[in-house]
């Protein structure tokens, strides 16, 4: 059986006025059917332009300049057409965004946006199925009163019931990948980890692969199966997620670890500094690498 996702020496550089600017540095990565990875590294290292690769947006962008494979389910998604990703997205592959309220429409119903997000697979659903199957899985996201969500607007309801209705929506016509980019984010730390329990939860009850963008190494370890690490656009550590954690081999790994805040005893979180003298002789050797 092959991979739901497979990148094979991926590349990515952008084309501008001083020449090409290389982004991506022959990256590969695997997900499993049913597998839960996490691409983890701070803001800047590729990880979100990946996740817009494999879901075919930057092959419409003039100035990227793409190399290498990207397999979704057995299929080269930079051998599609444009109008082919596109009947892809929303149906086959899903994405969570880490900012809920600015993903919906203020000016729509949640039960609107649900009947839009429903006929992309179903382009003949009626109202009555629609908002069957959305109650269905606001209740599955553990919505209490499904039906009032239906007829609010997302300025009504709260960012940690927002980003439940954006995971039931991204779950609702039963994607075979979800690409979740930082999700809960922008939430408070109570209601990220309900929020990321709930997700574990629905991912393995409905067999959904993900694909889990994160620069928390503390939310990953809660969530992932295996764990892939990403610095200047190189993968520098991967494997299961158990064992990075128990003998991380990479500096840039340890010093992701190091950033986990930490509660101290006068309550107040302490974030170690990673200093330029520790990241300097890996700047280096990644720089003679290149």
């Amino acid at each position: 059986m092959s991979p739901v996702l497979d990148i094979r020496d991926l590349h990515l550089s952008f084309k501008g006025y001083g020449g090409l600017s290389e982004v991506l540095h022959g990256i590969s990565l695997r997900i499993e059917q049913g597998q839960k990875v996490a691409l983890v590294g701070e803001s800047g290292s590729g990880k979100s332009v990946t996740a817009r690769i494999v879901l075919g947006l930057l092959q419409e962008t003039r100035t990227a300049r793409i190399r290498g494979a990207v397999e979704f389910d057995g299929r080269d998604i930079g051998a599609m057409s444009a109008r082919q990703r596109a009947a892809l997205r929303g149906t086959e592959m899903s994405m969570i965004f880490q900012d809920p309220t600015s993903s919906l429409n203020p000016t729509f119903t949640i039960g609107r946006q649900f009947r839009e997000v429903l006929g992309r697979r179903d382009p003949g659903i009626g109202r009555a199925a629609s908002d069957a199957r959305a109650t269905q899985m606001l209740a599955e996201v553990s919505i209490p009163d499904p039906a009032r969500v239906l007829a609010a607007y997302p300025f009504q309801l709260s960012g940690g019931m927002n980003q439940r209705v954006m995971i039931a929506m991204a779950l609702a016509n039963r994607p075979k990948l979800l690409l979740a980019d930082e999700p809960g984010t922008a939430l408070d730390v109570s209601v990220q980890a309900q929020t990321l329990h709930l997700m574990r939860e629905l991912v393995d009850d409905h067999g959904t692969s993900v694909l889990f963008i994160s620069h928390n190494l503390g939310v990953v370890r809660e969530f992932a199966d295996r764990l892939y690490v990403i610095y200047r656009g190189r993968i520098v550590e991967e494997g299961p997620a158990a064992a990075i954690f128990a003998d991380p081999r990479h500096a840039y790994t340890r010093a992701l670890m190091d950033a986990v805040p930490r509660i101290t005893g006068g309550g107040l979180p302490d974030v170690p500094e990673v200093s330029e003298d520790f990241l300097a002789p890996l700047i280096r050797h990644e720089e003679d690498a290149a």
